[in-house]
């Protein structure tokens, strides 16, 4: 039996992850971006699916879902529903899952490192001692095969922290290992419409980029690059843009062209009509080198 017309048969499936990517949209659901800012749904969402139920869909084949399910339920007991943000991001051809908690309240924040992994240690541990007084806004961590056969230890934590006095939203993130501290990467926010100019400059004035070769619309796509906000990030091995707003359909158009798995396709096809009331973000790591603009990885992102 077909579940939902996505081509998935009942053996496909265990009970739980059938139940997890069908729960519905309850009456009073928060909208949340990959910022966790608010935005207006674009229809009416009640009953329909959750943004988790692309998470659960792209790990219902993974070896190590149980797991995964596991942590994503202590992280929603921590935090709350709608309260923290997934990211699905497509690496070598495999599913990677990157956890995203956000507290702007920043020194005064009530989620922290310290609260998710001391006060809920069921199932998350971390080995990474992060300083509470350091005025981060939003931590990252990795879920994947190495936490879940680590007794689920994760050993590396993302920090975001604001960047004043640029010209435009930004924020720095820096890595904390049983090394210490390193600074990773850099983001740059645009609004998509008003500020395309800013953007294109921003995209070329980079290492990554090919002068010779500027061919701005094989990034900047048409068919993305109308949504609500542009993310440029500069990172060591290469750059992202992120497309923020988007909806259902420029999602399905993203997936095609970052060649992600025919069944991931499928399921939005077949469940367009129960996904248009939500937005949607998406980012696209790229680098120019032999000749060529190479992608490196790609992600969807959600709130859980």
């Amino acid at each position: 039996m077909d579940l939902q017309g996505d081509g998935l048969s009942e053996n496909d499936w265990n009970k739980r992850m059938r139940e997890l990517i069908y729960v519905p949209m309850p009456s009073d659901a928060k909208y949340r971006n990959y910022c966790s800012w608010e935005y207006a749904p674009l229809a009416q969402g009640e009953g329909k699916l959750r943004p988790s139920a692309l998470l659960y869909f792209a790990i219902c084949e993974e070896a190590h879902r149980d797991f995964l399910c596991d942590a994503i339920e202590e992280i929603q007991a921590a935090h709350g529903l709608f309260d923290s943000v997934y990211g699905i991001k497509r690496v070598e051809n495999r599913w990677k899952l990157e956890i995203y908690i956000y507290d702007y309240d920043r020194t005064q924040r009530r989620r922290s490192w310290t609260h998710l992994f001391k006060r809920y240690p069921q199932v998350l541990k971390s080995s990474v001692e992060v300083r509470e007084s350091v005025p981060y806004f939003m931590f990252s961590f990795d879920l994947d095969e190495n936490v879940a056969s680590n007794d689920g230890r994760v050993d590396i934590a993302h920090l975001y922290i604001g960047n004043p006095g640029s010209m435009v939203s930004s924020g720095i993130a820096y890595r904390q290992d049983a090394s210490g501290l390193s600074l990773e990467n850099f983001y740059f926010f645009f609004d998509a419409i008003s500020e395309q100019e800013k953007i294109m400059d921003k995209m070329t004035e980079s290492v990554f980029w090919d002068v010779d070769n500027d061919r701005l619309d094989e990034l900047l796509r048409d068919e993305l690059r109308y949504c609500d906000t542009i993310c440029l990030a500069n990172k060591p091995q290469c750059d992202t843009v992120y497309y923020s707003g988007i909806d259902v359909r420029q999602l399905l158009f993203f997936c095609e062209w970052q060649n992600y798995p025919q069944r991931f396709i499928e399921f939005l096809m077949a469940n367009t009509f129960q996904l248009d009331h939500l937005k949607y973000d998406v980012g696209v790591d790229y680098r120019w080198e032999n000749g060529r603009l190479e992608f490196l990885k790609s992600g969807i992102y959600g709130s859980l």
